[in-house]
Parts: structure tokens; C-alpha cells; sequence
């Protein structure tokens, strides 16, 4: 049962992180794609080298280096461009290539010049720290040979790289946290299995005792063993009634869990309602010796009264269960209060006694308490458990009064 949550972790964690890299491995393709496409529209507008659509993005402001027929005309290239020019040499670059030169990345192509880039040119100065470059000439003007023109990107793929750590720890970290919360989800599953497992468990030997009760009277009286009828049908009557009571509850869980429970509200005064809810105890109360405490204001509220009385019902037969000599009940302020002198509980057991499926440490199921708790939710209300000094107080916190 232990490999449902590393199951459930690993699909979560793996799902995460392969949406995340494969969002990352889109954005660097069209990202990068995109730099590429503006280079290049870039460089064939400088270039003429060809043609360049209408509305077509040149983002790029491509630099230039012109290479002359005339051998004998120094010409003061700047370093970079010497490695440029050196580059295309060696290198075919008569389409854009990518080019690491000197340390960064260009985009670069060279080409023929234009007969109107050729009529143009006369001098430029370029400007590298405190020396000034100089192009141009006074009078016999050399042809120029080959034009280069390049973009760098170096910065650009810089920042991708920065973009796609961040991305990656991004990833990491939402992948660890789904990992995590993978796991929780998985290790409260099975402990939600192993919880139904139980309950059903114990359910099943809940109907088994009656049903054995019943089955050995049956078989009692068919042979002739038992010729107390009257006792037997009494016995037989209130083992019937035990296993269609815990049926029902079993049946009313599975409306809940539906969705397909609903509400027919009405005013309910509550005081006079919980006085009737409590009549159908008082031979409980008196076989017990017990003794009830009431401290009744009034108070209506808008409630479905058979939704209601199940959950008083559910609360108050729990409680009389455990009470030791008494229980006390009190209705105001927009809140109801069932209090009796248990035992004292946990706070572990105080934490899981609405739970559904919960099983207590005497077996029982606890399903009473789970039901009252989600027909009161139904409401719009709240019931919570809590320590007091005689022992355990069921209070339902209301806030529809009228």
C-alpha cells in the first residue's frame, strides 16, 4: 500500500517539471528562432542581398566592414573586425552564418556591394576607446570588394541563459514542492484506504452479531430448543433494530458522500426541539442513572427538522454512551452545546472523532459522529469537539438565526 504515495509523488513531481522543461524547450527554440529570422532580415537590408518583405522586423542594427580591391591603400581595421574579415576568409559566408569570434557571437554574412552602397561610401570614423579610426579618401576612391556585415548576439543569448537558470530553479523547486504535496496526497490516500478498510471491517462484524443473534434464536426455535417465544421475539426484535440502524446510517453516509442530500428548512425553535430530540433517551437515562442538566434559552433557527434530529440524535446517543454520570445541554448566543463526563479522549483521538472511516480505540466506527457532523456542515454550520473540565463538549456554532 506504502507505493501509492511514491507513485502519486512521482507522477505529480514528474509532470510538473517535464510541463516546465518542455515550456522552457519551446521558449529557447522560438526565442531563438526569432533571433535568427531578425538577423537575418537585418542583414539582407543592409546588405541588398535580398528581398525583404514589407512590415518585415529589422530590430537589428547590423555594423559593417568594407574590404577594398585596392591592396595598397592601408586601411586601419580594428582588431575585431581584422578577426572578421579573417573569419570570412576561411569561411563561406556568402549566406548568414553563426560565427563565435574573439570570444562572442554573431550572426554574419558577407556580399558584393551594391552599386548604390558603392556610389554612397565616402568616409565614416569609428571611435574605440581613445583611438579614432578613420575611413575614407580624398580623391581616387578604391572599389570596395566585399562588404561584411554582422550582428552580435552575444548579450542576447547571455540573458537566454540567465532566463533558463531561473526557469530550471523555477522548475526544481515547483517540482520539489509537487513532489512533496504528491506525497502527503498519497500517504493520506492510504491511510484513507487503510481507514475504510478498517471501517468496513468493523462494520461487517457490527451486522455479523446481530445477524448471528437472529440466526441462533431462529435455529433455537425451528428444533425446539426455545420455547420462550414471547423473549426470543423481543431479543430477535432488538437485534433487527440494532442492524437496520446501523444500515441506515451506512445508507445516509453514501447519500452525503453523493452530493444528493438536500435541505427543506423551516423556522426551528431549538430550545423545545432539543427537549424532544432528548425524549427518546430517557429510558437510556434511567437505566443508566444519569443525570441531565438543561440550560435552554430561545433560539430559532431556519433547519430541516429531520436533517436536525439525526444530527442531535447522532450527538446525544454518543454521548450517553460514554457519559459516566451525567450530561449537559445548553442552546443561546447562536451556538448549541452537548456535554458530557467521559473519559478523558487524546488529542489525537479529539482531532480524528468526526473523521469518516475513523475507527476509536474500543473499535466502534464513529460513524454517528462523522454523519451529525456533515449534516450539520449541510446547514452552513459548524460542530467542533473540545476538552472541558468534565470531559467532552460537542458544540454546533450557528449563524443563520432568526
Amino acid at each position: 500500500m506504502h507505493s501509492i504515495r511514491y507513485r502519486i509523488a512521482a507522477l505529480a513531481g514528474g509532470s510538473v517539471l517535464l510541463t516546465l522543461l518542455l515550456i522552457m524547450a519551446a521558449f529557447n527554440v522560438i526565442i531563438r528562432h526569432e533571433m535568427q529570422n531578425n538577423a537575418a532580415v537585418s542583414l539582407q537590408a543592409v546588405l541588398g542581398s535580398g528581398e525583404v518583405q514589407d512590415g518585415a522586423s529589422t530590430i537589428y542594427s547590423p555594423e559593417i566592414i568594407f574590404v577594398y580591391d585596392n591592396s595598397e591603400q592601408t586601411i586601419s581595421y580594428l582588431p575585431k573586425e581584422q578577426k572578421m574579415i579573417a573569419w570570412c576568409t576561411e569561411n563561406d559566408a556568402s549566406t548568414m552564418q553563426k560565427a563565435q569570434i574573439g570570444g562572442n557571437t554573431y550572426y554574419i554574412q558577407s556580399a558584393e556591394p551594391s552599386e548604390e552602397l558603392q556610389n554612397s561610401f565616402s568616409s565614416y570614423t569609428i571611435t574605440d576607446g581613445d583611438t579614432t579610426y578613420t575611413y575614407g579618401f580624398m580623391e581616387d576612391k578604391p572599389s570596395i570588394r566585399t562588404c561584411i556585415a554582422y550582428v552580435d548576439i552575444t548579450g542576447e543569448l547571455h540573458m537566454i541563459w540567465q532566463i533558463n537558470l531561473v526557469f530550471l530553479i523555477a522548475a526544481l523547486l515547483i517540482g520539489s514542492i509537487s513532489i512533496t504535496i504528491g506525497y502527503i496526497t498519497g500517504k493520506q490516500l492510504e491511510q484513507n484506504q487503510l481507514a475504510q478498510k478498517q471501517f468496513f471491517e468493523n462494520t461487517s462484524h457490527e451486522l455479523k452479531t446481530p445477524l448471528t443473534s437472529i440466526r441462533g434464536y431462529a435455529e433455537g426455535i425451528s428444533t425446539g430448543v426455545i420455547t420462550d417465544y414471547p423473549k426470543t421475539g423481543r431479543v430477535i426484535a432488538a437485534q433487527t433494530e440494532k442492524m437496520s440502524a446501523l444500515i441506515e446510517e451506512i445508507l445516509c453516509m453514501a447519500k452525503l458522500e453523493s452530493g444528493s442530500v438536500t435541505l427543506t428548512k423551516e423556522n426551528v425553535e431549538l430550545s423545545a426541539f432539543l427537549q424532544d430530540c432528548l425524549m427518546p433517551f430517557e429510558g437510556t437515562v434511567l437505566t443508566r442513572n444519569l443525570s441531565v442538566h438543561l440550560d435552554l434559552h430561545p433560539m430559532t433557527v431556519s433547519a430541516d427538522p429531520d436533517k436536525l434530529e439525526h444530527a442531535v440524535s447522532n450527538l446525544l446517543t454518543n454521548a450517553l454512551k460514554y457519559a459516566r454520570s451525567e450530561i449537559r445541554i445548553s442552546c443561546g448566543s447562536g451556538r448549541v452545546c452537548i456535554e458530557n463526563d467521559c473519559e478523558p479522549l487524546t488529542d489525537d483521538a479529539l482531532r480524528h472523532l468526526f473523521d469518516r472511516f475513523y475507527t476509536g480505540r474500543d473499535g466502534n466506527t464513529g460513524i454517528g459522529l462523522s454523519i451529525a457532523r456533515d449534516l450539520i456542515a449541510l446547514h452552513g454550520w459548524k460542530l467542533i469537539a473540545q476538552h472541558t473540565e468534565r470531559g467532552i463538549a460537542f458544540v454546533t456554532r450557528m449563524t443563520d438565526m432568526t
